[in-house]
């Protein structure tokens, strides 16, 4: 079996030096092993456990500071697929609404989901990228799979959660060209078509389908009216360097390398920036 890679970001919305405080309690309740500790990085050791599946692993979590915030980038590395869980027993031992679920639990509240518990939903805070945030959030199948649905203000994701498997499908919001709704006595099936291609989610509870639609629309229209980087060529000069270059026309005008026209016209054009 390969031992397999795979990356999470966290958010603690906590300072840095608490942070370090929390972080080894938190991994000690998980039963794992605190390796090293520093104001950089965290080592921990996760044992193998047969009885409950658990296979020996090793994370690294780089620490960086943020005013009242510190990110950590994890990296867990071993054989299995139980990567994400790993991180989920590290997070049950931080105290309550530290560690920052980029709004998973408040969209689950608002829904009915059947077959998948607390814990389980959690799961999706380990595959979300920094900042991003769940908007909906359901439960249905993807190609006949069982697992969660989330739309985010930045995709739409699947992590399936059948057994054995922590797999995830994602598709970008900017590649969604449309989406299609449809109800029936057993539930709701959301497609999308995306990239030319269709992908339907179904077996969604009742409501489920609309939310996580209504999302997607809202944040593809978020998106579309954000304002645009304005051009660097653009940006008015500071007034030392506007002084620079008029004094730089005069200097080609007087060496005869602009004529009079073209030292008006760009005179004209530094001015027209300035105001």
């Amino acid at each position: 079996m390969a031992t397999i890679s795979r990356t999470v970001e966290w958010t603690l919305l906590t300072d840095h030096e608490t942070a370090l405080k929390m972080l080894p309690p938190a991994v000690e309740q998980a039963k794992f092993k605190v390796k090293s500790l520093n104001p950089d990085e965290i080592a921990v050791d996760v044992p193998q456990a047969l009885l409950s599946n658990q296979w020996a692993a090793k994370i690294t979590g780089s620490i960086v500071p943020d005013a009242d915030k510190t990110h950590i980038e994890w990296r867990v590395e071993g054989l299995g697929n139980k990567h994400y869980k790993h991180l989920i027993k590290i997070s049950e031992g931080l105290p309550e609404g530290m560690l920052d679920d980029h709004g998973v639990q408040a969209a689950a509240s608002q829904v009915a989901l059947r077959f998948f518990g607390r814990k389980e939903i959690a799961h999706l805070a380990n595959v979300l990228d920094r900042g991003e945030t769940v908007q909906a959030i359901g439960v249905g199948r993807l190609e006949n799979k069982p697992g969660i649905v989330a739309a985010t203000d930045r995709r739409l994701l699947f992590l399936e959660k059948s057994i054995g498997s922590e797999d995830l499908t994602s598709f970008s919001l900017g590649a969604i060209q449309a989406v299609d709704l449809k109800k029936a006595i057993g539930g709701e099936t959301l497609t999308i078509n995306h990239s030319g291609t269709k992908a339907s989610v179904t077996a969604l509870g009742h409501g489920q389908g609309d939310s996580l639609a209504k999302a997607i629309r809202d944040a593809q229209t978020a998106s579309a009216h954000q304002p645009t980087a304005p051009d660097p060529a653009s940006v008015t000069a500071p007034a030392d360097d506007f002084i620079a270059q008029l004094e730089r026309l005069a200097e080609l005008h007087a060496k005869g390398i602009l004529n009079d026209e073209e030292f008006q016209t760009q005179k004209a054009i530094l001015l027209s920036k300035q105001g």
